[in-house]
């Protein structure tokens, strides 16, 4: 029997499939016949694989056809040495670990075996326990190595998974702003200046019209699309907390301060920082604020030196700048710097072509979100839309379309344009006051000192009158007499009799 007989062939497999609760297989190269059975009797008893060749280049084509946890390998060998051995294994990329095995251990060849990537070594005459013990920690290396690997592999996948939901979402916060009218695409091209060339800007439009979907719409299409995004609500912002929170602290600048801690312009470091109501800032924190966009510094509370950072800045308001200027809610040289573009978003009552594309959106927005699917939306309820001046805008519109995937089964036209309708400005009494003068004289005029049941017989004869104001709409008769719609149907079950329904 040859030595290359004295072991069946290793199972084929590669080494991502390691792991320690696989048999480990090892691969010996020994040219002395009684050590190499020695080491394949000792490591068989411990379960493991184990192939013996007695010289390298056989022991090469072995590892053409198959593949092993650890190489233990003699440095004295004929023709091609053990190390030469090693570095042919590592030019064809081999993995496995290696242990070198030799009785003359001079230094030159320790440090040509570190070189080559050599893990353990064995200097004979050693014992069987070390012979052992080498073996198994190589396998353990190599299972936490391999284990280590598949983490980065699954994190690396996680990572990708996450960025990918993240740019769907950042994508489906941007939809707002899809259509073809010529004064959104105006503005979306302005807006792909902006991004690409890192330029200041101040977004202005009306509540509701998607000033921060402008902004995550600038980071998207820009050159600062993987960077940071951070989002600053200047009105939440307490004026005592205000350096800490944008330029962050160190530790101990005041009490509380445990521990340093860095400011939203240095997390925004590399990219973009979202500045929203601009305008709700007391002017004189501006005045710091002027100091950062000039200089683009900053200096943590309670530090001496300043740090060097690289933010695009864009901010937002509703308020007409002219009037925030001169009401003293804006500084001029803070807009100055800011506004190195405006960006002016239309309303959506000036983008009315864009409705069907911006309902279609938030339905399957909606259906996905709620896990429904909603009844279409027909051209009478269309037409609706298109003759409202939306107020609140594309949050509006959003509002509406929600409440149509849940509600739109049993609904109509008329209910449609109940929500869309704007809430009272004034209180209950205050609207019928305005509204409904006569129904205000018929109570001071009939109402005297005396009964409940007289105040209830007003109370019967406003409804009938509110009721026939709107022809029996009674959502829109509740609405104007400040009470719910259960609350009308219950009165009107004690009025007359009627039942209500």
């Amino acid at each position: 029997m040859t030595i290359e007989q004295i072991s069946p062939d290793a199972s084929h497999f590669t080494s991502s499939e390691i792991s320690t609760d696989k048999q480990a297989s090892v691969l010996v190269v020994e040219d002395d016949t009684f050590a190499l059975q020695n080491i394949l009797t000792t490591l068989r008893r411990k379960g493991y694989d184990v192939q013996g060749f007695p010289t390298a280049n056989k022991a090469l084509k072995a590892l053409e056809t198959s593949r092993f946890h650890v190489i233990i390998s003699d440095v004295k060998l004929p023709v091609m040495d053990g190390l030469e051995f090693i570095g042919e294994c590592k030019k064809r990329n081999v993995s496995s670990k290696f242990i070198i095995v030799t009785g003359y251990a001079d230094e030159s060849s320790v440090i040509r075996a570190l070189r080559l990537g050599v893990d353990d070594f064995l200097k004979k005459p050693y014992r069987e326990g070390e012979l052992l013990h080498a073996v198994g920690r190589a396998v353990k290396m190599l299972d936490l190595e391999e284990e280590n690997q598949r983490f980065r592999e699954r994190l690396q996948t996680e990572n990708t998974i996450l960025h990918r939901e993240l740019n769907k979402r950042i994508k489906v916060e941007t939809l707002g702003l899809i259509g073809e009218s010529s004064v959104l695409q105006k503005c979306l091209a302005q807006a792909d200046k902006v991004g690409q060339h890192s330029i200041n800007a101040l977004i202005r439009g009306e509540s509701g019209t998607g000033k921060e979907m402008m902004a995550q719409y600038i980071r998207q299409h820009g050159t600062r699309a993987n960077k940071p995004f951070v989002a600053v609500n200047c009105a939440a912002l307490s004026p005592s907390l205000f350096e800490s929170e944008l330029f962050g602290y160190e530790k101990g600048a005041f009490t509380g301060a445990s521990e340093a801690r860095a400011g939203l312009f240095e997390v925004a470091n590399g990219g973009i920082i979202f500045l929203d109501e601009l305008t709700e800032i007391p002017l004189a924190l501006q005045a710091k604020l002027l100091r950062v966009v000039e200089s683009q510094m900053i200096r943590r509370v309670g530090a001496a030196d300043a740090k060097s950072i690289d933010v695009q800045i864009l901010c937002s308001t509703n308020r007409i700048i002219s009037e925030a200027i001169e009401g003293g809610f804006l500084r001029l040289d803070l807009y100055h710097r800011l506004a190195a573009v405006e960006l002016v978003l239309p309303p959506l009552r000036e983008r009315l072509d864009d409705l069907p594309v911006l309902t279609a959106h938030f339905v399957k927005l909606y259906e996905q979100q709620l896990g429904i699917s909603a009844v279409p939306i027909p051209t009478v309820v269309m037409n609706v839309l298109k003759q409202q001046r939306w107020e609140g805008n594309i949050r509006q519109l959003s509002n509406v379309i929600r409440r149509w995937c849940l509600f739109g089964e049993h609904s109509d036209e008329r209910d449609v344009a109940t929500w869309i309708e704007q809430p009272q400005k004034s209180s209950s009494s205050s609207a019928l006051r305005e509204d409904t003068g006569s129904e205000i004289a018929f109570m001071h005029s009939t109402f005297r000192e005396g009964t409940f049941d007289e105040l209830d017989g007003v109370k019967a004869r406003l409804i009938r009158e509110v009721l026939q104001k709107y022809n029996g709409n009674k959502t829109k008769a509740a609405r104007h007499l400040g009470i719910s719609y259960p609350g009308l149907l219950k009165m009107l079950k004690a009025i007359n009799g009627e039942s209500g329904d």
